[in-house]
């Protein structure tokens, strides 16, 4: 039987305990760990092991029962009723991600069963951990799944990695990042778009001295789009770009787990390398431009540092637009993304893959808005 021990949740995050636990849950249902049928903790379980409200258990537990992942049963408990696929191969698709962690994921993967049950096919779900692990799911998918929607782990060009990939004989899609030397079909947002947009919207502030918040893997392609822009935009405006201020574990993303723990930890390194970057810059600069709204938020948490008010002294502004970034105590200017219609965008092409299309590789690009809010305002001059 399943403990509670199997759900962790931290009391210090600055995402909700509702939707902490909510997507613990989720997780652990779409990934096998808590097979169908499967008798779940009880209310009253989580409260004594979580040691939170009822309130926020049932809340979490209304959320998972809408969507058609446990049933309750009354005088026998709470049960899991999602099915592991067992149908036809051809008639399932896999998403394999490298994190679901975040509300991005959980958004694409709704997209992808949206578009696969209107259909007719199913959906099963993978979690790779490292470029290894991602390689060794998709050899083992191909023997029985249609295609896969993959949001990859890869860091740098596959073909230098691993030729495997170029071997695989199952119709592929890329969703959030391109995979370079690969013939694959890829939906991806507007990044390069969006990212003009903000900073344009940094420009008409009479903002200058802007810097560029990135983790260390500056040659994945959303992160290179979202560069691209930051350059062309201060360049077109007779400004000089600078290179990408680094945060994060070297070698890999920041992962969305990392990013909260150090932001609520006034000693993390990553505060400490914002701060210092700050504290060392020549001129200091007057806005940030975070590549995602994890990075901006710890921006921000290094300016309250600092003692640098926000928007007064310090712009800061991300991209994602994940649903804390409105709640926060100075609400983030952002870049919105739809993850859900990327997801029913890629999900779309890989069932046209499936069912006969052998055309040119595509590559959807899907727009995206620019969220004006609070952590951006005009440059103010002495």
């Amino acid at each position: 039987m399943n403990q509670t021990t199997d759900v962790v949740i931290s009391q210090n995050s600055i995402i909700s305990l509702h939707t902490q636990l909510h997507n613990e849950l989720r997780q652990l249902i779409l990934s096998g760990r808590w097979p169908n049928a499967t008798r779940i903790p009880s209310e009253s379980e989580f409260v004594e092991h979580l040691k939170i409200s009822r309130s926020t258990v049932r809340l979490a537990l209304q959320h998972i029962e809408v969507e058609g992942l446990i049933e309750r049963i009354a005088g026998r408990g709470t049960f899991v009723t999602y099915t592991a696929v067992q149908a036809r191969a051809e008639r399932i698709i896999a998403f394999v991600t490298c994190d679901f962690d975040s509300e991005h994921q959980l958004l694409t993967l709704n997209g992808i069963e949206s578009e696969a049950r209107a259909h007719g096919y199913q959906v099963s779900f993978s979690q790779a951990t490292n470029h290894q692990e991602e390689i060794d799911i998709l050899e083992r998918l191909q023997e029985k799944h249609a295609g896969v929607i993959l949001w990859s782990n890869i860091l740098q060009s596959p073909l230098q990695n691993d030729n495997r990939y170029k071997q695989l004989r199952i119709p592929i899609v890329l969703v959030d990042r391109k995979m370079y030397g690969l013939d694959y079909d890829c939906v991806i947002s507007d990044n390069y778009g969006g990212s003009r947009n903000l900073m344009q919207h940094f420009v008409e502030l009479g903002h200058q001295h802007i810097v560029f918040l990135s983790h260390h893997i500056v040659e994945l392609s959303s992160v290179k789009d979202r560069y691209r822009a930051y350059q062309d935009v201060l360049r077109e405006n007779g400004l000089t770009p600078i290179d990408p201020w680094i945060i994060g574990p070297p070698g890999k993303e920041m992962s969305f787990k990392r990013a909260l723990r150090s932001s609520v930890d006034n000693k993390s390194l990553e505060l400490q390398a914002i701060k210092d970057y700050m504290l060392n810059a020549q001129p200091r600069p007057t806005a940030i431009f975070a590549i995602n709204d994890l990075l901006a938020v710890l921006a921000m948490r290094a300016m309250k540092l600092l003692d640098l008010p926000l928007p007064d002294a310090v712009s800061i502004a991300g991209f994602d637009d994940i649903d804390l970034a409105a709640q926060l105590a100075v609400p983030l200017t952002t870049v919105a993304q739809d993850s859900f219609m990327i997801a029913k965008t890629a999900a779309q092409l890989l069932i046209e893959r499936i069912e006969g299309n052998s055309g040119p590789t595509r590559e959807q690009i899907i727009p995206t808005q620019l969220r004006i809010r609070n952590s951006t305002a005009a440059l103010v001059t002495a």
